[in-house]
């Protein structure tokens, strides 16, 4: 469910009817939120759930933490951000036993999950650290462009540091494995970003294409199709491969949102299962108002599903 002062509650509501033809939704989170929102929006219940007991089937089911009673939203405290750990948690837990098969996750709040004493800068690092997953990608898909990030939540000023020959394989080689097993693309193609403007140019302005370009050697040598380091400024402006390796946040996020900012899904690659998340925040500003869009979630959702 995500943070519950954020919209989770709500575009959930909005999407139940719109979402698990191929599969049973499982809800995690308090049901006291999304009921307070089917208020909200629709006067009354609207959704029937079924309580969540292994080998049963409903076409919707909740798991109830319980830990929300009363909710005010676009509010940052510690009952949120524990509250928000906890769901992911249970979640966690639920496809470990092999009752789920992917996750799809609502917002959370870091600055809420900081207050809780979570010590993680966001969902994709509590998942990896939960499956022990060293090898992991943070990708940006929508119907037309893919873009995965070497680096992820760090500040801009870190990142120089952090692009080193390992990472950018390792980024190369876990988008090329997902790639060919969940897109289900034999040959996948991967085009690759320079940190610095123009790529560089050849070394005057920077000196870590070096480094990228030995990273994708190395990946061309072991039968990856990878070409590169591109400057970032021309590259996105034609999809003409499978997915771009960016070095950072916002040189990936920018181009990818801005081609479909309503349909980019945020997609672990690494893990054990399939995860997915829509590409926007907690929208604390319009939270409890009935104003949020449930197209990314619901793009999410069938992601996870058609990966799945």
């Amino acid at each position: 469910m995500g943070d519950p002062a954020g919209i989770g509650g709500e575009i959930i509501c909005k999407s139940i009817r719109n979402i698990g033809k191929r599969s049973i939704p499982v809800i995690v989170g308090d049901e006291t939120v999304i009921r307070d929102m089917e208020y909200r929006l629709y006067g009354s219940h609207e959704i029937e759930f079924k309580g969540f007991k292994r080998g049963a089937r409903g076409d919707v089911e909740f798991i109830d933490l319980g830990m929300v009673n009363d909710v005010e939203y676009g509010l940052s405290c510690e009952i949120y951000g524990r509250a928000s750990y906890e769901y992911i948690m249970e979640a966690l837990r639920t496809i470990k036993q092999g009752d789920a098969v992917a996750l799809v996750t609502c917002p959370i709040n870091k600055a809420s999950i900081r207050k809780a004493g979570v010590d993680f800068p966001g969902h994709t690092e509590i998942l990896a650290d939960f499956s022990n997953v060293k090898e992991y990608v943070m990708m940006m898909a929508n119907r037309k462009m893919r873009v995965s990030l070497v680096t992820i939540h760090i500040p801009l000023k870190d990142v120089p540091a952090m692009i080193t020959k390992d990472r950018v394989l390792s980024c190369i080689e876990v988008t090329h494995s997902a790639l060919k097993r969940h897109f289900r693309i034999s040959k996948p193609k991967i085009k690759v970003c320079g940190l610095n403007p123009h790529a560089g140019e050849n070394g005057l302005m920077g000196k870590e294409e070096a480094v990228i370009r030995e990273a994708i050697d190395m990946a061309v040598s072991s039968g990856i199709d990878a070409q590169g380091p591109f400057p970032a400024d021309t590259l996105f402006h034609k999809v003409d491969c499978d997915a771009f390796i960016a070095m950072y946040h916002d040189q990936g996020l920018i181009p990818v949102k801005t081609m479909d900012f309503q349909r980019t899904v945020n997609i672990t690659l690494g893990l054990p299962f399939v995860r997915t998340s829509p590409g926007h925040g907690t929208g604390f500003d319009i939270a409890g108002k009935g104003i949020a869009d449930p197209s990314g979630f619901i793009e999410a959702y069938r992601v996870a599903e058609r990966l799945s």
